[in-house]
């Protein structure tokens, strides 16, 4: 960002638009180490977004109750806890090694994905068939972990984002126990996360397989939700399925694969057997099924839209296969007619395969 060679807005403008912490993460992130790169606000925006999730993560944990940074208990800790412990313990890995050699956008890429893809994304959401039900021991082990790792996420955020996260420290109530050269008065002072030790792994039964464990799960429902978009059920209608289980499914995992699949159930049923045409995907859990109530229009419905998917795709190829238009237009509009025919390649590969999963 160069005032001298006007390429970029003036900083403090950003910063009155979106905030000292978005301008600063979202330059951080776009910026590997030794390169230089044009101004771009869309790096901002991400920023900004960033930072909303974060207070919004955090107030999802204030609405919860309950008290605030209990104590971690090792018989009631789910396969996700420990899921999102060990990642937890690899993103403080990584990000240290980062720091240390000040590749700060390697550093900030790793607070991203941890962050919003796994946290949010996957434990966040998992986290709610405890907080949500009925087993009191269980729901106060899933907000101490949700402590456990906010505070740690806050810590290792702050050289980041400073202006949030000092906010959060004290808004969380993560700073009330501790001594003021500690973290007591300002987060500044807080010991900086330190990766977790074998013995407390072994006391809490960290063990590599609740990684396999958790990933096999999560992956199954990357699988039903892509069934889903298969057959176009919005994301947001329930619907029904059914997982021929190749191994036992725990209680807790069952509502959590309930709760990330969006379903508005979900039988568990080892000796299932499907009638022909039911709509199915082989997940690592086993074979996932889902009942498609109206195949008959379905199918005539998913034809129809195959049609003007083939229509779109002759239009294009049209265009591609004409030397005047190939030769005449800038390399980028070609480029994007390129991608279009793709997609729409994609498309219909997608809907033969669900009208055939009818069939």
């Amino acid at each position: 960002m160069s005032k001298s060679l006007g390429n970029s807005p003036d900083p403090l403008d950003v910063i009155k638009t979106y905030g000292a912490d978005a301008l600063r993460f979202g330059i951080i992130r776009s910026a590997p180490l030794g390169q230089d790169l044009l101004y771009e606000e869309q790096h901002i925006e991400l920023g900004r977004n960033f930072c909303n999730k974060l207070w919004n993560a955090c107030r999802f944990r204030q609405m919860q109750g309950g008290e605030v940074q209990g104590e971690l208990d090792p018989a009631q800790l789910t396969s996700d806890d420990k899921w999102i412990l060990l990642k937890l313990d690899q993103a403080i890995r990584e990000l240290t090694d980062s720091l240390k050699e000040y590749r700060f956008s390697e550093a900030a890429n790793t607070l991203y994905r941890f962050f919003w893809s796994e946290f949010c994304d996957w434990y966040l959401e998992a986290s709610k068939a405890a907080l949500h039900g009925d087993n009191a021991a269980r729901k106060a082990s899933t907000l101490a972990v949700l402590d456990f790792v906010l505070s740690h996420t806050l810590r290792l955020f702050h050289p980041f984002l400073p202006f949030i996260t000092e906010e959060l420290w004290h808004g969380m109530g993560y700073h009330e126990e501790m001594p003021a050269e500690q973290g007591g008065q300002t987060i500044m002072f807080a010991p900086w996360p330190k990766p977790l030790e074998t013995e407390f792994k072994d006391f809490y039964g960290l063990d590599d397989c609740y990684l396999q464990r958790a990933d096999a799960k999560y992956e199954t429902v990357t699988l039903g939700r892509n069934l889903r978009r298969e057959f176009n059920i919005p994301s947001n209608k329930k619907t029904k399925y059914i997982l021929k289980a190749v191994d036992p499914v725990s209680p807790n995992d069952a509502a959590v694969l309930k709760i990330l699949l969006n379903a508005e159930s979900l039988d568990i049923d080892p000796n299932f057997q499907a009638p022909k045409g039911m709509p199915l995907v082989h997940a690592p859990l086993g074979e996932l099924y889902m009942p498609v109530e109206g195949s008959a229009d379905m199918k005539e419905r998913l034809a129809k839209e195959l049609e003007k998917v083939n229509a779109e795709i002759e239009k294009v190829q049209q265009k591609l296969h004409n030397p005047g238009f190939v030769q005449k237009v800038p390399p980028n509009v070609l480029l994007e007619h390129q991608k279009r025919l793709a997609d729409w390649q994609a498309k219909k590969e997608q809907l033969q395969k669900a009208i055939e999963g009818l069939s």
